[in-house]
């Protein structure tokens, strides 16, 4: 969840006119939702999701929706049942992110909801495994023509004394997992002998493996789509303003930066939205962000982030299924810059699950 400065674009868009006097609905909408589940060093990523639950609650509430909560909690099995335990059809707005340390867990519940017939908000688990799979992701956006940024998959500790196919330094992440988890400066490994260390210690933390990647010295963006009743559609794109972290710190986003208040680099990656580049890039962005949503056959909302090589070039870094919505996130934040109002946001992801097609995927 990003927190950042308010948007002065504030005004509802004339093409999402929810902000109107809300009328009385029959049906309840369920929020489904994880909770901050129990201590760890990365609690403050699960808890995050609380903040998003009383956004949507409130702006759902103001549309004229009657909200019913429904925190799941581990086993599966049990959140399975409560589920199970809801009308057929309902609708349902997931918000749901994964049990802690079971990112798999956000998949399988996305699964139980498509098999029960719910009408739910954003993407299916198709969508959603291959957002959370980083490497399948890759071939996916290959496959359609799209750039991908250049990764190899490390799955054992022998792995990462192989040649690379590209130079250092290099950057690191779990090839599983969201939400920045297992991200430090000291992923940005500038020679073979960090690249060894960090990567023995991250595949020690997830064993689902390492995706290395080729780093990426130019610009990077972000860009949300949302599926509106006219079809999906690209929000104006965020700039990552690296400007402000000390000269020692690599240029990426680590998880202190976005969860940990009492960190010193806490904030100090805020976006530019519009991001300040020319009126071309813009379109190039917004295009590439169309194409990978469709790709990975998205629904809803997802988000789209890359980043230029050395030579100027858009790479894909990642497509982020149901990204955070959370009123001081990036998602709602590039909202505003359209002209929508948090209000119009939340109608137009609920107006997809309500009126769209169901999943089947």
């Amino acid at each position: 969840m990003e927190r950042e400065a308010p948007i002065l674009t504030s005004q509802p868009s004339p093409l999402s006119p929810h902000s109107l006097p809300r009328t009385s609905k029959a049906e309840p909408v369920f929020l489904i939702h994880n909770t901050g589940g129990e201590e760890s060093a990365e609690r403050a990523a699960e808890e995050g999701v609380l903040e998003t639950v009383d956004g949507v609650a409130e702006s759902l509430s103001h549309l004229g929706w009657r909200v019913e909560r429904l925190a799941l909690e581990p086993p599966l099995s049990e959140a399975a049942r409560h589920l199970e335990d809801l009308p057929p059809a309902s609708l349902a707005f997931n918000l749901f992110e994964g049990f802690p340390r079971n990112p798999a867990s956000e998949v399988q519940v996305g699964l139980l909801l498509m098999s029960l017939g719910l009408r739910a908000t954003g993407c299916p688990p198709l969508a959603m495994h291959l957002g959370l799979h980083k490497d399948l992701c890759k071939e996916v956006l290959a496959s359609r023509g799209l750039p991908p940024s250049p990764g190899v998959v490390l799955r054992r500790a022998e792995d990462a004394e192989r040649v690379l196919p590209f130079p250092y330094p290099v950057f690191l992440k779990p090839v599983a997992d969201d939400a920045s988890h297992g991200i430090g400066p000291e992923n940005l490994a500038m020679d073979a002998e960090a690249f060894q260390r960090r990567s023995g210690e991250l595949l020690e933390r997830f064993p689902s493996g390492v995706l290395a990647e080729a780093f990426l010295p130019g610009r990077e963006f972000n860009c949300a789509v949302v599926e509106t009743p006219e079809g999906p559609r690209a929000l104006p794109p965020s700039l990552v303003d690296y400007s402000r972290l000390p000269a020692d710190h690599p240029p990426v986003l680590t998880f202190a930066a976005k969860w940990q208040p009492e960190n010193p680099i806490f904030d100090l990656t805020p976006t530019l939205c519009p991001a300040p580049v020319e009126g071309a890039l813009i379109q190039r962005i917004q295009a590439l962000s169309l194409e990978a949503f469709r790709a990975l056959r998205c629904r809803g909302y997802a988000r789209v982030d890359m980043r230029e090589d050395q030579e100027g070039v858009l790479r894909i870094l990642e497509v982020n299924p149901n990204p955070d919505l959370a009123p001081s996130a990036g998602l709602a934040k590039q909202a505003r810059a359209m002209g929508w109002t948090y209000h119009d946001l939340v109608a137009t992801v609920l107006e997809a699950a309500e009126k769209g097609p169901r999943w089947t995927s």
